[in-house]
């Protein structure tokens, strides 16, 4: 961001320059024959689906590691029989 506009005397104490912290700005650039208004929803799509992969493998090796420590609880109950 920019500082011009609080440069110029007088400036400074009317305009308030700072950042939101739940706000991001960026800019989409593209290649070839897709606008950025066409690109940047169809990428919004596909992060969204790797994003719902990763979940599902992450949810996958939570249950996993669940299995596991409940086979251990039941051999540690049937060691102390």
């Amino acid at each position: 961001m920019c500082r011009e506009c609080i440069r110029a005397p007088g400036w400074s104490d009317k305009v308030k320059l700072g950042r939101v912290s739940d706000h991001f700005i960026f800019s989409v650039e593209t290649v070839g024959m897709l606008r950025p208004e066409d690109l940047l929803p169809e990428a919004i799509k596909v992060l969204v689906a790797k994003c719902d992969v990763a979940v599902e493998s992450l949810n996958a090796v939570d249950d996993e590691l669940r299995e596991e420590e409940d086979e251990e609880d039941d051999d540690d109950d049937d060691a102390m029989e």
